[in-house]
């Protein structure tokens, strides 16, 4: 059954498998071609180790898409040192298909669990936050099995569990208590502080 609730319009949808297929196909066609062609993606940092250009945006698309595909959605903190051996797998792929230096490690691991967080944010805000005390919640809806089929069913069930936590309310409101209070929010994405940057010299 989809999921919908009448009367309240959504800006976006993060979820929407038009947009967020056709980027994912995008990247993935530049990524194999040039690894077809024996290539890799040539990347170059700014002054503050952030990716820049057209490359740049690529290079942050790339990690979402292994974010997604790589990371399991029930994990809590990216942090734990008991996700070395994945995040291993992760900068492997990423020297594979673009030139970034080893001393931008961090920055790119650091992006992937950025990735992680906001995918698994996504994935609560659309199917389980409207609809926490419904039986279906517990089931994959079918949006995750055709567009993410590495989420299997006992994923999706750890997810839902520890998002229905008590544990993981107490961090939601802390959370939220601490944007409120916060001077300058997060600006997420997957362009992150790069953007703001380039806004903050236009001003």
């Amino acid at each position: 059954m989809e999921h919908s609730k009448k009367g309240r319009a959504r800006k976006r949808n993060p979820m929407d498998p038009t947009v967020e297929g056709k980027r994912r196909a995008t990247i993935m066609k530049r990524v194999h071609m040039a690894r077809k062609r024996g290539e890799r993606i040539q990347v170059t940092f700014d002054k503050k180790g952030q990716p820049e250009g057209k490359h740049g945006d690529e290079l942050m698309s790339w990690i979402g898409v292994l974010a997604r595909e790589h990371v399991p959605i029930w994990i809590q903190d990216w942090r734990s040192r008991d996700l070395d051996g994945l995040k291993e797998i992760i900068w492997k792929e990423t020297v594979t298909s673009f030139t970034v230096e080893e001393s931008f490690r961090n920055t790119c691991l650091k992006s992937c669990g950025e990735a992680t967080r906001n995918f698994r944010y996504d994935l609560y805000k659309t199917f389980v936050e409207e609809f926490i005390n419904e039986e279906s919640v517990w089931t994959r809806p079918k949006k995750v099995i055709d567009n993410y089929p590495n989420i299997e069913e006992e994923d999706w069930m750890k997810f839902v569990q520890y998002r229905t936590s008590s544990q993981f309310q107490q961090l939601s409101d802390h959370g939220s208590e601490i944007r409120t209070n916060n001077e300058y929010p997060s600006r997420g994405g997957r362009d992150g502080y790069r953007k703001l940057d380039r806004e903050m010299i236009c001003q």
